[in-house]
């Protein structure tokens, strides 16, 4: 499909270990045709964060909206509608939303990452 409605992206509420209010939908990838990669849609609600983590696949992220703050490789940096973010292969890493509004952000990443 080419084209992805944002009204019909389908959420589901991401299932590791210290992920707090969160979930994600993979919009377009292996089976949109695009077998290299994929681009995956977060919402962290207020209070909500992903675990603090690292695997070997680099993140490309762009909020679409809210605010939050990424931590990558022990520095952290406020995120907001917008913004972009590279994350490294192998380097720690984890979101957080302690603000009021949910911030959604999109996450390319290599196809081998998706799930």
């Amino acid at each position: 499909m080419p084209v992805v409605k944002h009204s019909d992206i389908r959420f589901q509420d991401v299932q590791m270990d210290s992920a707090i209010k969160t979930s994600k939908a993979n919009v377009i990838g292996a089976a949109e045709g695009w077998k290299e990669n994929t681009l995956r849609v977060f919402r962290i609600s207020s209070g909500g964060q992903t675990p603090y983590h690292q695997h070997d696949w680099e993140h490309v992220i762009h909020v679409m909206g809210g605010r939050g703050r990424v931590t990558i490789g022990g520095e952290t940096f406020e995120l907001h509608e917008k913004d972009f973010a590279f994350i490294p292969s192998n380097t720690m890493h984890q979101f957080k939303n302690p603000y009021d509004e949910e911030i959604e952000f999109i996450c390319i990443v290599p196809e081998r990452g998706a799930h």
